[in-house]
């Protein structure tokens, strides 16, 4: 009899409604935390992707300014280089500029007259 009362007093503790309350708190606390924890998870996740899409575009710079630099290694890279950034020429060699002719544009001249000249041509 007495296990039968002690269990019914385990019920109505567990039962009543501080204690729904109570467990009702703890789960909306656990709730919120895992919701924390999973919102800075996909912040770290767009982190990482963006990490990645720029270390990428670091490999591919530094790729091409190794090719750049093997380049000008030879001496064929360093003058074409050169020609590239500098107009100059090699002795005994001529430089021919290429000037595109310019388009005469012809324009109309559009008169635009005020709504009163309008007005009092109508009556002319």
């Amino acid at each position: 009899m007495k296990e039968f009362q002690r269990k019914r007093t385990i019920r109505r503790v567990l039962y009543s409604r501080v204690s729904l309350l109570g467990a009702l708190i703890l789960v909306v606390l656990a709730g919120r935390a895992t919701w924390g924890m999973y919102e800075k998870e996909r912040e770290s996740r767009r982190q990482f992707d963006r990490a990645q899409e720029e270390l990428a575009a670091l490999e591919a710079r530094e790729k091409e300014l190794t090719g750049r630099i093997t380049r000008l290694d030879t001496p064929e890279g360093v003058e074409a280089e050169i020609r590239e950034q500098f107009p100059v020429t090699k002795p005994g060699e001529r430089m021919v500029v290429i000037v595109e002719e310019k388009e005469e544009v012809l324009q109309e001249v559009v008169f635009r007259r005020s709504l009163v000249a309008k007005f009092f041509d109508l009556f002319r």
